[in-house]
């Protein structure tokens, strides 16, 4: 073959594969490429005359959108008649967080450059997307739907609208950022929602970044609080009074069901989208628990909008769903009675009511209320003498009877530990005079002759108490480990020791006396709980601790407290702490018709849980009257 011939076959074989020639393919490829990687830069490059705009016009395309996954799809590329512009019908597939895919169709125009042939993009804002003119953007919309609402006994809403106060901070205020949060703690936030507001209020000096959310009357009591920790005067924070949905008493507001107000850095963290530095969202309790089935999903549109953010166009719609009502077992009119009377109490009290019949919760009251957790259903108190009923239910199981005799030395000693009586002169001859009376010898001593360490266990078990407690929100009903050695078995038999209680443990063993079937305590419906069957209560144990606690309200250690005619209560005195000057919590279970209660109060100054609570479970009592 010639050289001529070799050279001409070449040429032939380079024109069939494209050559050298530069393609609109050539440009457009690369381009689409450079895209779908968000490679600003690359893209540039390839564009004929890009304005000054160009990465950042595509750069806040993709941020609108929020994209996290982008490939493009180009058609046919039809040239013009002249041989120097060409178009492809370009299909994008972004993938945009809620919306999965969105799909849209622009064009991509080229251009031959007449001095060097080479093709470029000829790129205006309707190349990114046909419906984009100039001046105009992006946008991602969204539209959530009304709260759905949080029930109490029979649907009635246990929230409405008010004024609330959001408490944040001002970075450029800031003198002492370690005063700040010991502040915030102390007037009610946690360390997780004031540690990442540091954080943003040094990023944004200028900009109000919320930590909590707290009623009108409880932002007045941190304004007038005296000593070192007034939150309100400490330089760096703010408040802000904003109208929200809150809860219809103020207990409920501050505990159990919780409020709503502005997003935090660490709730946004933690919910991801569709939730965004905007976004108002439980604060606390069932709010914040529950707060996806509550707030449902957001209507999300893709829009183009003007300058003003005013839509012009609407690209994608994706619909939402609306939330749904959380129910509970809360009876306003008990809660309300439960409040009434414990106001004004200057103790920490902390106090849940039961329908002993249905093992519904009524009431739960956790005073005052800016603990971080809810003391009535995650409290953790020794439960002093009203654990004995739980040594009585053990002792009337190995035989004992209300009648079988006892003694009530002022001490007695058990593997070298001495215990005493919480009064010098109590004196009993049988169990249920011991019970009256709350005589600690009397119990030690039958515990010691006729319990073992498994009685214990065996007891809790029976009411329901060794179980994880799933009722819709964090709760503890009661630990009560097995006593490693007799000194500890005599401790464990008056609740001391290693045994903890919430109120809501107690009112559940308070309920399964009164109804005679143990049954797990139910709050919100539907919760695991609520499936778990009740077990029947021995009948010589119901029989006999119902007798032994009406004693303990005619003449015993809860007389003469205003205890309505019929109630069936225990009394308890609990110890802790270290040194010589013991804190004393003084405590309170029982019932009276269907309601069953548990009532702790916590240094009572040397008091006992009968006079302490009695009062206050008397007024409780009263304010629902017969029947309730």
């Amino acid at each position: 073959m010639t050289n001529f011939a070799a050279a001409t076959l070449i040429c032939l074989l380079v024109a069939a594969c494209g050559g050298s020639s530069p393609t609109p393919t050539s440009t457009l490829d690369p381009f689409l490429n450079a895209w779908s990687r968000g490679d600003w830069a690359a893209m540039r490059r390839l564009v004929s005359r890009p304005p000054a705009d160009f990465v950042s016009a595509n750069a806040a395309a993709f941020k609108a959108l929020g994209v996290t996954h982008a490939t493009f799809t180009a058609g046919p590329v039809v040239q013009s008649a002249s041989g120097d512009r060409a178009v492809a019908t370009v299909t994008a597939h972004y993938t945009l967080p809620q919306i999965g895919a969105f799909a849209p169709q622009t064009k991509v125009r080229l251009v031959k450059s007449k001095r060097k042939g080479r093709w470029l993009v000829s790129w205006s804002t309707r190349t990114i997307n046909s419906h984009l003119g100039r001046g105009e953007s992006l946008a991602v919309d969204r539209s959530w739907p009304k709260r759905a609402p949080i029930l109490g006994a029979g649907g009635v809403p246990l929230t409405t609208t008010g004024t609330v106060v959001a408490v944040g901070l001002v970075g450029e205020r800031i003198k002492d950022p370690a005063a700040v949060k010991t502040d915030l703690i102390m007037a009610g936030a946690t360390a997780t929602e004031v540690d990442p507001a540091l954080v943003l209020a040094k990023a944004h000096p200028t900009q109000f970044e919320p930590v909590f959310t707290v009623s009108r009357a409880r932002f007045a009591q941190l304004k007038a609080a005296g000593g070192p920790h007034n939150v309100y005067a400490v330089p760096g924070t703010q408040f802000d009074l904003q109208t929200a949905r809150q809860a219809i008493t103020q207990q409920l507001s501050d505990q159990l069901v919780g409020a709503v107000g502005p997003i935090t850095a660490a709730q946004l963290k933690a919910l991801g989208p569709p939730y965004d530095a905007s976004s108002i969202v439980g604060q606390r309790g069932l709010e914040e628990i529950w707060e996806r089935q509550l707030a449902g999903t957001p209507t999300t549109e893709v829009n183009v909008v003007d300058s003003t953010g005013a839509p012009v166009v609407r690209l994608a719609t994706h619909h939402g769903r609306p939330g749904r009502a959380v129910a509970t077992s809360i009876d306003p009119r008990v809660q309300r009675a439960a409040e009434n009377a414990l106001a004004g109490d200057t103790h920490y009290v902390a106090m849940v009511a039961m329908r002993a019949s249905t093992g519904k919760v009524l009431a739960v009251v956790s005073d005052p209320a800016d603990y971080e957790f809810d003391g009535a259903l995650q409290g953790e108190y020794p439960p002093g003498s009203t654990f004995k009923v739980l040594t009585s239910t053990a002792l009337i199981r190995q035989g004992l009877t209300p009648d079988s005799p006892a003694s009530c030395p002022s001490t007695i000693t058990v593997d070298g530990e001495t215990f005493h009586n919480a009064a010098p002169d109590e004196s009993a001859s049988t169990l249920e005079q011991a019970f009256t009376v709350s005589c600690n010898t009397a119990f030690i001593g039958l515990a010691t002759q006729h319990l073992q360490a498994s009685d214990f266990t065996a007891a809790a078990g029976l009411y329901g108490l060794n179980h994880t407690t799933k009722i819709g929100i964090p709760a503890l009903m009661a630990s009560v480990p097995k006593p490693s050695d007799e000194a500890d078995l005599a401790a464990t038999a008056i609740g001391q020791a290693s045994v903890v209680f919430s109120p809501l443990g107690m009112a559940t063993v308070a309920s399964a006396i009164d109804s005679g079937r143990a049954r797990l305590p139910q709050l919100v419906t539907g919760a695991a709980d609520d499936r778990v069957k009740p077990t029947r209560i021995p009948a010589d144990v119901l029989t006999d601790l119902r007798q032994m606690m009406l004693s303990v309200v005619q003449s015993g250690t809860a007389a003469g407290t205003g205890l309505p005619a019929g109630t069936h209560a225990k009394t308890g005195t609990a110890q802790y702490g270290t040194g010589t000057n013991l804190k004393i919590d003084g405590w309170l279970m029982g019932y009276d018709g269907d309601i069953a209660f548990a009532i702790v109060t916590q240094n009572t100054g040397g008091q006992d849980g009968g006079p302490v609570d009695g009062p206050l479970i008397a007024r409780f009592l009263d304010a629902l009257g017969p029947g309730a």
